[in-house]
């Protein structure tokens, strides 16, 4: 639609239309945005408002030479406005709004809503991408740690395994050890046996002054007789630190006693100072073996008499039996104690 106000130019046009002067045309010779350019540029009438406007000028009567001349009238003022620029100045002609294909104005008036859910979808799209990376971190980590674990078994199964070997290859040299001794034993007994033969004396032990257990009963611990031998048995644990051949803070008034009891009893017998173990195996620490750790609180207790209690070093002697001897099935803890211990034996024998 395009106003177009009262100029001299339009005149000729009100006057052909029959406008009054000072009256301002009003014209729609066309739908917007339903243009064509002819050769003339003359824009083309839409059907509709072609139809409407040939009735009215047939309705006044008007000969056909009339309305050719008010047609052309009316593409000249179409012309004008479209060059002079009335669409800006005309209030009731004003653009429709872009918009999409296949969209409404209503669409297109709630942009900012769906602008806004956009958004917010680019924005848990971005939240789930960064948890995304942080699990995929954090299950890598968690696979260097399941390998690092991995490795670490498997270390810890062939140090076992190595800890086996060895506690196997000690129980066999225990073995072994043990033969050699009891042929050792064989060959002396054969010697001592030849020894009586060629003097043509034989060697009896003196039974006569039997040797009595009761110095040693007072103490509080095991006695044994066992014809003609005397056998004291002390927890080890009441002398030593578990695992070690370090005297504990008590074992110094227990060890004063029995050193006591010996000297007032046993002035000139010989006493065996015995060391006996579990079977639990040594992981770590000083010794390697059990008749190590044996041999060693034997030792620690002989050094004890001598020095602290004055003893006389040839009625002394060591040995280390280990494992090979227990009193204990080594099932239970209070079996495992009972076979750590140290043995004090008396033999009738002087020196």
């Amino acid at each position: 639609m395009c106003q177009l106000p009262w100029t001299p130019e339009s005149t000729p046009i009100a006057i052909a239309l029959g406008v009054p002067p000072g009256v301002s045309i009003l014209l729609c010779p066309f739908e917007i945005g339903n243009t064509n350019s002819m050769s003339a540029g003359i824009p083309i009438y839409s059907d509709v408002y072609r139809k409407i406007m040939s009735s009215s000028l047939r309705a006044f009567g008007l000969s056909r030479l009339d309305r050719m001349a008010i047609w052309c009238a009316m593409a000249f003022v179409s012309i004008l406005g479209t060059t002079t620029g009335c669409n800006r100045s005309n209030p009731y002609l004003t653009a429709s709004p872009p918009s999409f294909p296949g969209t409404s104005p209503s669409a297109n008036i709630a942009n900012p809503q769906f602008t806004a859910q956009i958004t917010e979808l680019e924005r848990r799209a971005r939240l789930l991408d960064d948890n995304n990376r942080q699990l995929t971190t954090q299950l890598a980590q968690s696979q260097q740690q399941v390998q690092l674990f991995k490795e670490r078994s498997e270390l810890m199964q062939r140090q076992a395994q190595d800890m086996g070997n060895q506690l196997q290859q000690s129980r066999i040299a225990n073995a072994q050890s043990s033969q050699q001794m009891r042929g050792l034993a064989d060959q002396v007994q054969s010697v001592q046996t030849s020894q009586q033969r060629r003097g043509g004396a034989k060697l009896t032990a003196n039974t006569s002054n039997r040797l009595a257990s009761e110095p040693l009963r007072d103490l509080g611990y095991s006695v044994e007789d066992e014809g003609g031998v005397i056998r004291l048995r002390v927890p080890a644990d009441q002398l030593f630190q578990p695992g070690t051949a370090q005297l504990s803070p008590s074992a110094s008034g227990i060890l004063d006693r029995i050193a006591d009891a010996i000297l007032r009893g046993y002035p000139r017998q010989r006493i065996a100072i015995e060391g006996h173990t579990d079977n639990a195996p040594m992981y770590g620490g000083v010794f390697a073996t059990s008749h190590q750790l044996g041999a060693a609180q034997s030792n620690a207790v002989l050094e004890h008499f001598t020095k602290r209690n004055q003893m006389p070093t040839s009625q002394l002697f060591t040995l280390a039996h280990g494992e090979n001897y227990p009193i204990g099935d080594n099932q239970s803890p209070a079996s495992r104690s009972t076979n750590r211990r140290i043995e004090f034996v008396v033999y009738p024998e002087t020196f």
